[in-house]
This record gives structure tokens, sequence and C-alpha cells, in this order.
């Protein structure tokens, strides 16, 4: 599946890094909700969410909640070190509450057309 703003193949660490950091200044807070195997090769569910509070992928942030659910599958060895991590979700989930908001182009039209419309007019507000 290919989605238009996000492709994870064109993207570096550091560009996804700071495209989520921007989108969720806060944090994007992660937790085990169930865990369904024990060592050597763990199952476990898991939830990811935040505050939407910054932009991403030129739409603007709504202040919400996003989060998403998924599966992950982790081997550890002997020492419980992870050894191989294997994630599984619907990134419509996640992309879903961040495509949400205007785009900020759209947006910036909006304000300089409003702009534009009242400083063009010099007459006095109370008269009309």
């Amino acid at each position: 599946m290919e989605f238009q703003y996000y492709r994870a193949d064109e993207e570096t660490f550091k560009s996804s890094h700071d495209a989520f950091r921007s989108a969720f200044p806060r944090g994007f807070a992660w937790e085990v909700i169930s865990v369904y195997s024990g060592p050597p090769v763990v199952a476990y569910k898991f939830r990811h969410w935040g505050y939407f509070e910054g932009p991403f992928q030129g739409h603007a942030p709504t202040g919400e909640m996003v989060e998403f659910y998924g599966i992950g599958i982790m081997k550890v060895d002997e020492f419980m070190r992870a050894e191989d991590v294997e994630i599984y979700y619907d990134p419509a989930e996640l992309f879903a509450g961040l495509l949400k908001g205007p785009v900020l182009n759209a947006i910036a039209e909006t304000q300089q057309n409003k702009s534009a419309d009242t400083s063009s007019s010099h007459h006095c507000p109370f008269t009309e």
C-alpha cells in the first residue's frame, strides 16, 4: 500500500523523526496493552498515541489525539534482549488523523484574501 503523503522507502531516519516530532511536540507515547506469549518469542498488542499539535506534510494541526493499535512479535535472547522485532498495524489509522487538518497553503490563501478584503476598503465599520 502506498501513501501520497508519506513514503517510508523515501524517508531517512532523520526526516521521519523530524516530521513526527514536529507533528507531536509533546511526544508520541507507546504502551503495551496485552502480552499473548512468553519468551523467547513474545507476541503483544500495543497502542501509540499523541496530540497532533504541529504541522505534518503540509497539513495544519488539529490539536486532537491521534492513536493507532498494532501487534508486535519480538524474539529475545536468554538475557531478554531483543534480537528481532516485527510490527504490524494499519497505517491508515495513523495517517487519517494526521491528514485531517486543512492544507496549510489553503489556510494562507484564505487569510491573505481576508486581509486584502479588509485593507482595500477604507470606510468606518460603524456606519454600515
